[in-house]
């Protein structure tokens, strides 16, 4: 959506909770409703809680042992390891992507500290792991014609904290929390999302996906010092060298903004998608040939070469 576009769509009609199908948690399949936990979870008071999302192409889950690995990591960088073993977290994915019919869908995995105390400290709470698909409607990231004509972004108020401050290369809910007030923030303002900069007042990402620049031929992207490190983001990368493009990762000032000749963000819910604005500043997606070369060696991907096979195959 550009920016003159109308508001985006409601992503979801139909509220999470009130949905059909079965939710795989904490070892077995369960029916979609009855897929809770308590008030009292430790996850839900003090954001013991991570998440993974995993895009399904073709009716396989894309990059999962990735996002396996990555959930262990930030479960681990929040002081508690998962319950799972990633061959069981693997099959449990496929299993509901199988029974759910999912073609070209969704996977959120959660884990999250259980209920056993209610206070800080949570060295003895039980760990419960949740795994839930779902078919990605049209609009859900952002409007249809986005990748032709770009989104708008809007500087944020709040900034990336320091890793010195917090656990920033975990993937957890409490680090999303800055992203959801200025997302809101953003789309109130006729924007689509929000760009957030690091405590040191540096280009850091968006507010679910990690930012590149395309300058003369060539991209630029923030180094991930105060961000996780994205899973779409190395795969761009990796296409980068394959295509023979340029790629400096290094600190960017907002000022950048303007040197550049184009920019788009990526991440496994939104893709690659072109920018064609931050805050009174322009670009023109429709003839960056950097960018429509990595849209489309990206899509190759999710197309051809790297949809996950079962374990062990």
């Amino acid at each position: 959506m550009g920016p003159d576009a109308s508001p985006l769509p409601e992503a979801s009609p139909l509220p999470f909770d009130r949905r059909t199908g079965e939710i795989w948690i904490d070892g077995s399949l369960v029916p979609w409703a009855e897929a809770r936990l308590h008030v009292l979870s430790h996850g839900l008071h003090y954001a013991s809680s991570v998440f993974e999302g995993v895009r399904v192409y073709g009716g396989s889950p894309f990059l999962l042992r990735e996002h396996i690995a990555r959930l262990r990591t930030s479960a681990r960088i929040l002081d508690f390891d998962l319950e799972y073993d990633d061959e069981v977290l693997h099959a449990a994915t496929f299993d509901v992507v199988a029974a759910a019919g999912i073609r070209d869908g969704y996977v959120r995995m959660n884990a999250w500290r259980g209920s056993e105390v209610i206070q800080t400290a949570a060295l003895h709470t039980s760990v419960h792991t949740s795994v839930a698909a779902w078919e990605i409607p049209v609009g859900y990231y952002a409007a249809a014609d986005a990748l032709d004509r770009g989104i708008a972004l809007r500087t944020a108020e709040y900034r990336r904290p320091s890793p010195l401050f917090g656990p920033v290369k975990s993937k957890a809910a409490g680090n999303y929390m800055i992203g959801t007030v200025s997302k809101n923030q953003a789309l109130r303002s006729g924007y689509d999302d929000a760009l957030l900069l690091d405590d040191a007042g540096m280009i850091a990402e968006a507010t679910g996906a990690h930012i590149f620049f395309t300058r003369a031929g060539a991209l630029h992207t923030p180094t991930t010092r105060c961000t996780i490190d994205g899973i779409t983001r190395a795969r761009v990368l990796d296409l980068a060298r394959a295509e023979d493009i340029p790629c400096a990762v290094e600190d960017l000032s907002p000022a950048f903004v303007r040197e550049a000749d184009g920019a788009f963000i990526c991440g496994t819910a939104c893709e690659l998608l072109p920018v064609a604005r931050i805050d009174d500043h322009t670009y023109e997606p429709r003839g960056n040939s950097v960018i429509r070369r990595l849209i489309s060696g990206y899509r190759a991907l999710t197309d051809h070469g790297e949809a996950v096979r079962p374990w062990g195959h």
